[in-house]
């Protein structure tokens, strides 16, 4: 089946005099595709529920958008995206358990033409992907996004968090004259000026335990908010699609190890982003909106309005099997931690041993404001004590005496 926005010079055309002045219209799930294991797109395309493609007669943004804005409280679909809700025309994709999926979608100016939107975030935003056997109309974008986990426990625990990743894949642009488009399309080896546009993806891999029957359901969620100067939530902004998948068991076959050249020139249009094929975790899911050194907004927080806290994350300690989680420094952590204190914290637990951390740990302000809820998503949760530093347990949840600071705390 063909692509409902395989690049055109038509279409290039319009979306040069759509976007020559701001990148105000908006994105949402265009196509969805089986990944071989090579990285290369395989088999029929497939959609999202209740898909117009933007050759059909009646189309606007507003056909596949659902966006939301200050009131995140509205349901997780557009209300003509029913289950099941696919056509004839924009069928669901055929996919068994473990198959690698992609999402594209076009950047439409928000990865080329980003400044001229002051305070969105780093990575242009980003993508969260939820699944679930359990699609209800109930599924709201609160009780949803940041709720459920990895581990399928979060929220109402119907659904479980997949993949996250930034907006931009660092390869998607539009053909317009902007610097990214040329360094992007210099670095495909696409000539210029840019006429062929290069669709965004987030790609992830369907659970082992999904069924081999049925819809397996996917909430692709773009986080997408205005930032104060220092991080805090200006204004509340996330766009969704909404998409089944019809589960077979037969899995797509095995095409050799990923080849990164096939995604060289045109090939960028038929291949997956090598990096999303080996990790489903792209950004810390507990880390919140943070602001873009390329683009901050020079609009500061009214006073009372603080930074968000930014939880430090957690990785299994090596030190043997039965050992509990240790907090680590992300490859990100310099720049998170900016400011940060150095934090001796010693445990003592009933029965066990006393053990000694020293790790870096961000400073976290007496009020939160403006953040939204970020479930636990790693093995080990995060506790946060306004006020004070923020202190990674590592040991199982037993009644223990806590010592900060030379200060005894039981908890």
């Amino acid at each position: 089946m063909k692509s409902t926005f395989s690049p055109r010079v038509g279409l290039a055309a319009i979306w040069l005099l759509a976007f020559s002045s701001t990148s105000n219209a908006h994105s949402w799930v265009e196509e969805v595709r089986l990944v071989a294991s090579n990285g290369s797109f395989v088999g029929p395309i497939g959609y999202a529920r209740a898909f117009v493609g933007r050759s059909d007669p009646g189309f606007s943004d507003f056909s596949n958008e659902n966006k939301f804005g200050g009131d995140l409280s509205g349901p997780m679909c557009q209300s003509k995206q029913t289950l099941g809700s696919e056509s004839t025309k924009y069928p669901a994709l055929v996919a068994a358990p473990k198959d690698q999926v992609a999402l594209r979608y076009l950047e439409n100016g928000h990865t080329t033409l980003f400044a001229t939107q002051k305070g969105k975030p780093l990575g242009r935003g980003t993508v969260f992907i939820y699944g679930t056997t359990k699609p209800s109309t109930d599924d709201t974008y609160l009780n949803v996004h940041r709720q459920w986990n990895t581990a399928g426990t979060g929220g109402n625990g119907r659904g479980k968090l997949l993949a996250t990743r930034p907006f931009d894949d660092g390869k998607c642009f539009q053909p317009n004259s902007s610097p990214v488009a040329a360094q992007r399309a210099q670095a495909l080896g696409l000539p210029l000026p840019p006429s062929t546009e290069i669709s965004c993806q987030s790609d992830f891999q369907i659970p082992a335990d999904a069924p081999t029957t049925g819809l397996y359901t996917v909430y692709w969620v773009w986080e997408w908010p205005f930032l104060y100067s220092n991080g805090a939530i200006q204004t509340n902004e996330s766009y969704t699609s909404c998409i089944d998948i019809s589960m077979t068991s037969n899995p797509v076959p095995a095409a050799g190890p990923v080849n990164t050249k096939q995604a060289i020139g045109l090939g960028a249009n038929a291949a997956a982003i090598p990096a999303y094929m080996t990790t489903q975790f792209s950004v810390d899911p507990i880390t919140l909106p943070q602001v873009a050194p390329d683009n901050p907004n020079p609009i500061p927080a009214p006073a009372g309005v603080n930074a968000p806290a930014r939880p430090a994350p957690v990785a299994p300690a090596a030190a043997s099997p039965a050992a509990p989680p240790a907090a680590t420094a992300s490859p990100s952590s310099t720049t998170a931690n900016q400011g940060a204190k150095l934090v001796t914290v010693t445990v003592t637990e009933q029965s066990l041993t006393t053990v000694t951390v020293t790790q870096v740990a961000p400073i976290v302000p007496a009020s939160i404001q403006n953040a939204p809820a970020a479930p636990p998503s790693k093995p080990s949760p995060v506790s946060i004590v306004t006020g004070k530093p923020v202190v990674t347990p590592f040991l199982p949840p037993l009644k223990r005496a806590v010592a900060v600071r030379g200060r005894s705390v039981t908890v």
